[in-house]
């Protein structure tokens, strides 16, 4: 009777992982497919590829803003560096990039992770980067400091802490500190960098990133 019970959990379990492996590729699903008819039959390779969660999603024309039609722009909101592990291929390989610039983490923290988890993931990616993209360069966008989510700012500095001293050993490998030109006076980030919900950049706050990542985008 045991080894039927054991069999019942088992099967439960098995039955339960497959689901939920099911709903995560059809949650990116849209996203990826959106991708792929935006990318036609043949997608611009050896260009600057922008990728990460919404901050990235919403950056409307960062083609235009930096004057380079080689940036494409592969953002899908409410994503986190799990995601860029899990579609690597379809998100980042199949572009061959030159550069590829990565907002990632914020999510992360935001549903309870650790920065040790963070950072960890962070370094997967990175790793896997490295061994299939070895001549392209990574550039990290430091987790935002957000009105919305100023609760979870330490755990947010202490990734973005443990990040930028990886990647200072890395060859090719850049981190970006947008965290520190974004904070005000009084020790927050200035309400102008943000739309209404204080979490999403507004122009203002992306006219900012742009006037940071231009030197790194050429």
């Amino acid at each position: 009777m045991r080894n039927f019970h054991n069999f019942i959990l088992v099967f439960v379990i098995f039955i339960a992982y497959n689901s939920f492996s099911q709903e995560y590729v059809n949650h990116w699903k849209k996203n990826i497919d959106a991708f792929n008819t935006l990318n036609g039959d043949s997608p611009l390779q050896g260009g600057i590829l922008f990728t990460g969660s919404s901050s990235i999603r919403f950056w409307e024309n960062p083609a235009k803003d930096f004057n380079n039609l080689q940036i494409i722009n592969r953002g899908f909101g409410g994503s986190q560096l799990i995601d860029l592990i899990e579609n690597f291929d379809q998100i980042i390989l199949q572009y061959q990039p030159k550069k590829i610039v990565i907002y990632s983490g914020d999510n992360d923290v935001q549903i309870g992770k650790s920065a040790e988890l963070v950072y960890g993931d962070f370094c997967t990616l990175f790793g896997m980067i490295r061994a299939k993209l070895p001549n392209t360069q990574v550039y990290y966008i430091a987790i935002k400091p957000s009105l919305n989510r100023w609760g979870k700012v330490l755990e947010m500095k202490k990734a973005n802490t443990m990040i930028n001293e990886y990647l200072n050993k890395q060859s090719k490998g850049f981190f970006i500190d947008i965290f520190s030109p974004m904070i005000g006076k009084n020790g927050k980030p200035c309400k102008k960098w943000f739309v209404e919900d204080e979490l999403h950049l507004s122009k203002k706050g992306y006219k900012l990133w742009t006037e940071i990542l231009e030197p790194y985008i050429k």
